[in-house]
């Protein structure tokens, strides 16, 4: 009856920490993800402005010459 009681704290013990584990995993992956998003947000600014910036040179008038 003993050996049963440790053995299954043993198995919650071992559970817990697998959930633990699973759950920093997660915790990094999630913060990766993050990162990610972050870079792709900042290059679409980065590119929309560089866009923006070369219709505006392409759209003024030729200057006249005298």
């Amino acid at each position: 009856m003993t050996d049963d009681k440790v053995g299954r704290q043993d198995r919650k013990d071992t559970r817990a920490a697998k959930a633990a584990e699973r759950a920093d995993t997660a915790g990094q992956v999630w913060e990766e993800v993050k990162v990610r998003e972050t870079a792709r947000d900042d290059q679409i600014v980065r590119l929309k402005a560089q866009r923006l910036e070369r219709d505006a040179a392409a759209e003024k008038p030729p200057t006249k010459r005298s």
